[in-house]
């Protein structure tokens, strides 16, 4: 079964520092079919302001995904990072038994975009951790996060993975799960005979095969989920 959430029926917050679109409920968000899938319980598009920067905030026990996608992101945590990440690049926050973290919009001309996931970890009260890794562009299908950390991935405290997807013109299946997440984040793209267009997403539950074509030059994730 598949259920798409389109990209204009996402919540949307706005801060006027920052503006945010979640794809399940958050915030002040709220959405009782749209709670999560499996151990993903975030999923989010922001765009800080030049400047601006997320309030510090205490965090336990959850898996922080970011991805940034446009601009320069300023990371420091209570573990001692301060870690400048350009586009195009991905960090994790494993918080553990618990991590007090910012972001900030190191710049003072351009906008920030970012999106943020949040997965519940397989197992709590941990040592928090972080990593971060410059994300490679090359056409096709690409892991960036596993629980073994497996080529090259960054490892992950839950038995998911991530996948980075490049596609142009072309038709590759994905990896099947007992549930799957999967954001469009530029292009069309049509997904088991459903078309999609950018910032629409797309749940996958007991789907015994998923296949992307892509009809304009798409790019996007998708999450392997148990």
């Amino acid at each position: 079964m598949i259920t798409i959430k389109r990209a204009e029926d996402r919540g949307y917050a706005h801060f006027g520092w920052l503006e945010s679109r979640h794809v399940f409920s958050f915030g002040s968000y709220f959405d009782p079919n749209w709670m999560g899938i499996s151990e993903l319980r975030v999923a989010n598009e922001d765009l800080l302001h030049p400047g601006a920067s997320l309030d510090p905030s205490q965090h336990q026990d959850m898996e922080i995904i970011s991805i940034i996608m446009d601009g320069k992101n300023l990371h420091t945590d209570s573990l001692g990072n301060r870690q400048l990440l350009k586009g195009r690049s991905l960090q994790l926050l494993s918080t553990g038994s618990g991590v007090e973290f910012t972001e900030q919009n190191a710049s003072l001309e351009n906008s920030l975009k970012m999106l943020q996931f949040w997965i519940v970890p397989q197992t709590t009260g941990n040592t928090p951790r972080y990593q971060s890794k410059n994300l490679r562009t090359p056409e096709g299908v690409q892991l960036l996060l596993s629980p073994d950390g497996r080529d090259e991935s960054l490892q992950i405290n839950q038995n998911i993975e991530l996948y980075q997807f490049r596609l142009q013109h072309m038709i590759c299946g994905m990896p099947e799960s007992d549930n799957g997440f999967l954001y469009l984040q530029k292009g069309q793209l049509e997904v088991n005979g459903s078309l999609l267009d950018a910032g629409d997403s797309i749940l996958f539950e007991k789907e015994p095969l998923i296949s992307l074509r892509a009809i304009t030059r798409a790019e996007g994730f998708y999450f392997k989920l148990p």
